[in-house]
């Protein structure tokens, strides 16, 4: 499990740095900020922000961050619509991934401050054939209700990872039946190692770690 490779990584470079051992109860709490902080990067951080105020990185801006987030995308789960327009997010919705009518067919996403003029057009007004949605506040909303329902992929909280173990004269044993492994790909557990150690003060660039577990990997 990806979980074990990174706590055994954590655990050999707080040794050599002197930090002394990480106890499992630490390792999953700091194991749950770090998998949040990995989506939140990918999703578009608003501390990663370039002069223009755009974020650096962000959901579907490139197919490698789209894959880096697969494993927590969710759906298509189809959700009715009430006859005010508005729709409920999901249950452990954080982002929308893809949004369509249930026959496939295209629902454009817009903004608040365009509803206004769409509404209003002559030209390509919201309807059945043409709809629109806003996300916003506690429900989503969609114009015509009339189509009835809504599908959904869509980026979902993941289950929070647990680094399970017994103990074997009082030393923890990891033990897989008991653990909960990170949603993320295999090759990312050395950033997800990153994340980890830079909250108890241990601050080393991906090369540096890469060695660490390539002499834990001969060991």
């Amino acid at each position: 499990m990806i979980i074990d490779r990174v706590y055994r990584l954590v655990q050999t470079v707080a040794n050599v740095e002197q930090r002394g051992n990480i106890t499992p109860d630490q390792f999953n709490v700091l194991a749950e900020m770090a998998q949040l902080e990995y989506m939140s990067k990918r999703i578009g951080n608003i501390k990663m922000v370039n002069n223009q105020g755009v974020p650096v990185i962000g959901y579907e801006s490139t197919w490698r961050i789209h894959e880096d987030l697969r494993p927590m995308v969710y759906g298509p789960v189809t959700i009715p619509i009430d006859s005010a327009g508005n729709f409920s997010y999901p249950y452990g919705y954080i982002w929308p991934d893809a949004v369509h009518k249930t026959d496939f067919t295209h629902i454009e996403r817009i903004t608040a401050d365009q509803y206004p003029f769409l509404k209003r057009s002559l030209i390509k007004p919201p309807s059945a054939a043409y709809p629109v949605m806003i996300m916003r506040g506690q429900y989503g909303f969609i114009d015509p209700y009339s189509i009835g329902s809504l599908a959904m992929s869509y980026l979902k909280v993941p289950p929070t990872p647990i680094w399970g173990y017994g103990l074997s004269e009082d030393t923890a044993v990891f033990d897989a039946n008991l653990s909960v492994d990170f949603l993320i790909p295999p090759l990312a557990y050395i950033e997800m190692a990153m994340l980890i150690l830079a909250h108890v003060g241990i601050n080393l660039g991906a090369f540096e770690l890469t060695q660490f577990a390539k002499s834990q990997e001969m060991t």
